[in-house]
């Protein structure tokens, strides 16, 4: 009985490893992506750096908010979990809302942005569409690190011209030696509300505790995906994979 007790929990702690090691790869590329479309600087001026928006990427809605270089992403696949992002430092708070907890970390792979002066970024024009009734400017992009230009990104973007050249929709091809093994990775923003993001989004409330992990983050949040979750998130895997 004790046996069957043991193999059950090492069978329930891998999957739950290999779930986390699923989303954090979702959620990676979801970053990258989100750091991609929202420093794409439009022919006329820099896109605006004060918004709120829904990011829908990978069959997901997530509320998010930009201001200045600091990001802020909720994933509803991690209950009550917040994501904040500053450009430039490297450094990433998850906190939870539900246990009222932090976890301050460095990112493990630095994503391109688009402001860093370290990346070279190749802009073209390719033509004009509409999207969500914004009328859109479409560019094809490409992308690397000035000391690594055979590692390059490349993608498009859609930028919305009565949103001052906020890209709204943004595809990006995910090299094959990378995570998930390549694919596109697509990320729109909807329900767009520009000057509505505040400074009290990006901070971490006086009243949270900081604890040492994402795991103990998670755990005391309930944070884990349940199993129609875990089935969407394959699902979202093997799409973009076919893509």
């Amino acid at each position: 009985m004790k046996n069957d007790r043991y193999k059950q929990e090492q069978f329930m702690t891998r999957r739950r490893r290999k779930v986390k090691k699923e989303i954090y790869r979702g959620w990676f590329w979801s970053l990258v992506l989100f750091l991609f479309a929202v420093g794409c600087a439009s022919e006329t001026a820099a896109p605006p750096s004060n918004f709120t928006a829904k990011m829908v990427t990978m069959g997901m809605e997530m509320p998010m908010a930009k201001m200045g270089t600091k990001s802020r992403v909720e994933n509803p696949m991690m209950n009550g979990v917040v994501t904040i992002t500053e450009a430039g430092s490297g450094k990433v708070i998850m906190m939870s809302t539900v246990n009222k907890t932090y976890f301050e970390q460095t990112k493990q792979e630095q994503a391109l942005e688009m402001d860093d002066p370290a990346v070279t970024v190749e802009k073209t024009k390719t033509g004009s569409d509409t999207l969500d009734g914004h009328p859109c400017v479409k560019y094809d992009i490409v992308m690397y690190k000035k000391d690594k230009p055979e590692e390059k990104y490349r993608g498009r973007v859609w930028e919305a011209t009565d949103l001052g050249g906020l890209a709204i929709r943004n595809e990006m091809d995910v090299p094959e030696a990378k995570q998930m093994g390549g694919g596109t990775v697509v990320m729109e923003l909807k329900e767009v509300k520009l000057g509505t993001a505040t400074a009290s989004m990006f901070e971490v409330p006086a009243d949270y505790r900081k604890v040492g992990s994402t795991m103990e983050l998670m755990a005391g949040a309930g944070g884990y995906p349940g199993p129609d979750d875990i089935e969407k998130m394959k699902e979202m895997m093997k799409n973009m994979r076919e893509e």
